[in-house]
Parts: structure tokens; C-alpha cells; sequence
């Protein structure tokens, strides 16, 4: 060999952002005056150079360089050993290049910052800060918090573990802060507090990193506020002026004009149950008059008229049964809907009470039909339960229908419970089948 390259053995420590010399020793053991160039290899070449570049020597002569190495202070330069080499590389005879290797110690180094946001937070039962942690040096950092107050009023929502930063990286942790007592009424009161960002220590060799105070206040407001307490008198207020004029103008008035809505419809109705009554004792006199050559029916009772019409017939029957039904149409917005009930074949009902409900206050008309003949028809707006009652009663016979049509102009809201999107009403009727 005829050229032969020492590099120092022990390994050259340096720090990010400083410089390491490393001495080199070349001797030529040719028989030429020989020129040397050098290239740094491995990791540490983007930021290593050999000074001088170049270095001549004659036969049986030796020489030194310096490898000059700086590793930039970043995050992406790790702590830790490193190897590199330098090949030598003779001009006039490259056949003998040579490379000597080294180790290269780099040292770690912190940098951290610590951040509360916001600085001044306020709330009824708290508030939410934020800590950023930031590390700028070239190993992970371990970051535990805590918090205090003077007077321990306050609680800190703070992490049961540490916070691992990587290094060239930010960490953000949410920290509520709330007061350990609430405050009804009163004046804000503000409380002083700080957050200790301590990191834990770093690797062999790691300087100590002081741990970072963080000072924060939180105004603590009333629960109810005077603006609030001056808000809910007066809803109280309005509340009771407007119970004020429901009771002593409006609903008076509506009574009377609900009253005189339904007087026509009453009328009307008071005057066909005198025509059913009138047409009852005509038809209980005929019965009487024929009562010696009837033929009676099944149990020695003369069988219902299969001609019966509403409002005509003869007397109910001493063996008439009880008997009521509900028809409950429901329709929506512009819409109408009827329900029918039909008397058994062979039966007379005698219809003596009826009941209209309109539970959600819809709007609108319902009509009773009996057959082909309207007995009431009263607008759905002017009540919400009323009830008829006949001494005369009303006929319908055999197979007859009773009808009732309900016409759904606007759909009422009830007081509470969800909106219904239909018109429901209902109509029971009773008196007795035989």
C-alpha cells in the first residue's frame, strides 16, 4: 500500500450548532509526489468539510488535515453516535484510496416553550384554557402540568399523564378551570392562578430544562345576573297583565260569541226534536189504536217498524236495550272525512243524547246526518265539548245510517303534547235498540 490514512480513535463530541475538529493523518509511502483529495461519507456529509480540500505530499512523507464537522442546531439532527468516514483518494494512483472511519458523539439539547391561552377567561362555572407545549430541541420531552390558586378555590381539569412532545413538534392541552363554589348573584369576582409546565429529564447528557410558569385569571360571573333578574320580572309582568286581559275582556267575550254561534244550530235542533216528538205520539197512538190485531214477534212483543223514519215511530218497547256508539273522523287541512254507523236489520234505534267533542280546537264544520236528513250541523270553532239532549227521541230504522261529516278548514293546538297535522273530532251518540 502506498497510502495510509489515522484517523483520531477517541470520539469527538459536539454539540448542534457548534463545530468538532478531528484531525487526520495521511503519509505517502509511494515513490511519487502524490495530491490528495478528500470526500466525507455517511450522514455527517451534508454538513462536514476537510480543510484543506486538498493536501500534496512527497514520497515517504507525511501530513495532516481537519475534518471540520457542524451539525446544524435542528430538531432533525438526533442525539446519539454517529459513524462517518473520509475517503482519501490519491490522484495519481486512485487504485490506492483508502477510507479511515470515525464516531461522532452528538449531544442533545432543549429548547422548550410553554403558552396559556387564553390569559383572561371568564364564565358562570368556568372556563376553557389551553396550554401549548413546544419543543425545539432534538429529543422528546416528557411535559407534566399542574395548577394552583391562592386559596384553593378553583379546580384544574388537568391530564392524568404526562404530555410526550416530539421533538420539532407542538403539543396543545385543553385545561378547564372551574370555581369550586358557584355564585348566585352578585359582583364578578376574579381569581389569580398559574400552570407549571416541568419536563422530565432528557437522555444522558441532556441539560436540565427549567420548568415554565404560566400565570392565568378567570373572572368568575353570578349565576343570575342583575340583567337576567330584571329580564324575568318583567316576563312575570307581561305574564300577568296578559292573564289580566284573558280573563276580564277576551273570555267574556268569546262565551258570548260562542254562544250566540251555536243558538241557530240549537234552534234548529230544539225544533226537529219537537217535530220528532210530535211525530212520536202520532205513531204511539197508531200503535195503540192497533195494538188488539198486531201480530206479535219472538217473546209476545210486537217486532220493530221496518219503515221507520228519523223522528217517527212507535214508543220504545219495554224490552229496548240500552245502547251507545262513537264515530271519530279525522281529516286534514282542507279536507273532509265521514264515519257511518248502520242500524242492524230488523232494529229501530231511538237516539235521546248526543255529545259533540272537539278536543284540539280544530276549525270547521260536523255535521249528523240520520239517512238522507241533516240534523245538526254547528261550526267546529264555537265549542270544544257540547252535548244534546231529547226528550222526544230521534228514529232511525232499519239499516238506516247515521252519518257524521267532519269538514277540516284549520287544525287546532292543543296546550301541550306535539302539534297534530289532522282534524279529530268525535260524536257519541246513545239511546236504545230494539
Amino acid at each position: 500500500m502506498t497510502t495510509s490514512a489515522l484517523l483520531d480513535a477517541s470520539p469527538a463530541s459536539v454539540l448542534p450548532g457548534e463545530e468538532a475538529r478531528i484531525p487526520l493523518e495521511i503519509r505517502n509511502g509511494g515513490n511519487v509526489v502524490e495530491a490528495y483529495g478528500f470526500e466525507v461519507l455517511g450522514p455527517a456529509a451534508d454538513w462536514s468539510v476537510v480543510e484543506p480540500a486538498t493536501l500534496s505530499l512527497n514520497p515517504g512523507t507525511g501530513g495532516q488535515v481537519e475534518l471540520v464537522v457542524r451539525p446544524p442546531r435542528d430538531t432533525t439532527v438526533p442525539p446519539g453516535e454517529l459513524t462517518y468516514g473520509v475517503r482519501v483518494l490519491p490522484q495519481e494512483q486512485p487504485q490506492y484510496a483508502t477510507v479511515p472511519e470515525g464516531v461522532l458523539h452528538i449531544r442533545p439539547y432543549a429548547d422548550f416553550t410553554a403558552e396559556l391561552t387564553p390569559r383572561l377567561g371568564q364564565g358562570r362555572t368556568g372556563a376553557r384554557f389551553q396550554v401549548a407545549l413546544d419543543n425545539r430541541g432534538n429529543y422528546p420531552l416528557s411535559v407534566a402540568l399542574s395548577g394552583k390558586d391562592q386559596g384553593d378555590l378553583l379546580r384544574f381539569g388537568l391530564p392524568s399523564q404526562a404530555t410526550v412532545v416530539e421533538p420539532g413538534r407542538a403539543a396543545f392541552v385543553k385545561l378547564p378551570v372551574k370555581p369550586r363554589r358557584w355564585m348566585w348573584r352578585g359582583v364578578a369576582v376574579p381569581h389569580v392562578f398559574q400552570v407549571i409546565a416541568a419536563p422530565s429529564p432528557g437522555p444522558e447528557g441532556a441539560p436540565e430544562v427549567a420548568p415554565e410558569p404560566l400565570d392565568g385569571s378567570l373572572l368568575q360571573r353570578p349565576i343570575v345576573s342583575a340583567g337576567l333578574l330584571k329580564l324575568l320580572i318583567a316576563l312575570l309582568v307581561l305574564l300577568g297583565v296578559l292573564a289580566g286581559l284573558w280573563f276580564g275582556l277576551l273570555r267574556p267575550v268569546v262565551r258570548s260569541e260562542a254562544k250566540e254561534a251555536v243558538k241557530v244550530p240549537v234552534e234548529a235542533a230544539e225544533s226537529k226534536a219537537a217535530e220528532a216528538k210530535e211525530a212520536a205520539d202520532e205513531a204511539k197512538e197508531a200503535a195503540s189504536a192497533g195494538a188488539g190485531g198486531g201480530k206479535p214477534g219472538p217473546g209476545g212483543s210486537a217486532s220493530p217498524s221496518a219503515s221507520a223514519t228519523p223522528g217517527t215511530g212507535p214508543a220504545p218497547l219495554p224490552q229496548a236495550a240500552l245502547f251507545s256508539y262513537r264515530l271519530t273522523p279525522s281529516a286534514p287541512a282542507g279536507g273532509t272525512a265521514a264515519a257511518t254507523y248502520t242500524v242492524p236489520d230488523g232494529k229501530v234505534l231511538r237516539l235521546t243524547d248526543l255529545v259533540l267533542e272537539n278536543p284540539q280546537g280544530d276549525a270547521g264544520t260536523i255535521t249528523l246526518s240520520v239517512g238522507d236528513k241533516t240534523l245538526l250541523a254547528p261550526a267546529l270553532e264555537n265549542f270544544r265539548e257540547q252535548d244534546f239532549h231529547w226528550a222526544s227521541a230521534i228514529l232511525a230504522g232499519p239499516k238506516q245510517k247515521i252519518t257524521v261529516t267532519l269538514a277540516c278548514r284549520t287544525v287546532g293546538r292543543p296546550p301541550s303534547g306535539p302539534a297534530p297535522d289532522r282534524c279529530n273530532s268525535a260524536v257519541l251518540f246513545s239511546g236504545t235498540l230494539e
